[in-house]
């Protein structure tokens, strides 16, 4: 179904930085075959907003926070249970920027999630505490954008 952008909709692209890429730390397989698609669907769109993974060094998702623990374990914390990740997305790393062949320079925001050291995030809305909230869903209403298109 083709896509016909209103001038109240919102493009969000979620995550496409370094390290979920081929060749990152925590690499999705093929994540760079949608570069192409989300540039060209960007480009119809006159709202874009990108959220970013933005982990301090340390952070209580890494499994090098914590001794005797490898990736993809699971401990429990707070808010839930946390699955321990490879260390990924380190604030101002290689792997934490956005990839260079992402072309939206009429983004119109950042969202960064997951900078608390001790609170994780795989929501653009809100981290995983389920309290925290990222900003984003203010924006939304305060543009009061009737539609979201989500890639990433």
């Amino acid at each position: 179904m083709p896509i016909t952008p209103r001038s109240d909709d919102l493009f969000l692209v979620v995550d496409m930085q370094y390290d979920f890429l081929p060749g990152g730390s925590l690499a999705v397989t093929g994540g760079d075959e949608i570069i192409i698609p989300i540039n060209r669907l960007g480009r119809r769109f006159d709202n874009v907003v990108m959220t970013q993974d933005w982990h301090p060094p340390g952070h209580i998702s890494f499994a090098s926070s914590h001794a005797g623990l490898k990736p993809f374990d699971v401990i429990g914390l707070p808010y839930g249970p946390q699955v321990l990740w490879p260390d990924h997305c380190v604030w101002d790393t290689h792997g934490a920027q956005f990839s260079a062949d992402i072309e939206l320079p009429h983004s119109q925001m950042t969202i960064r999630k997951g900078y608390r050291e001790v609170i994780d995030s795989y929501s653009g809305f809100e981290e995983a505490d389920r309290k925290t909230k990222t900003g984003l869903e203010g924006y939304l209403r305060e543009r009061a954008f009737g539609r979201l298109f989500i890639a990433g």
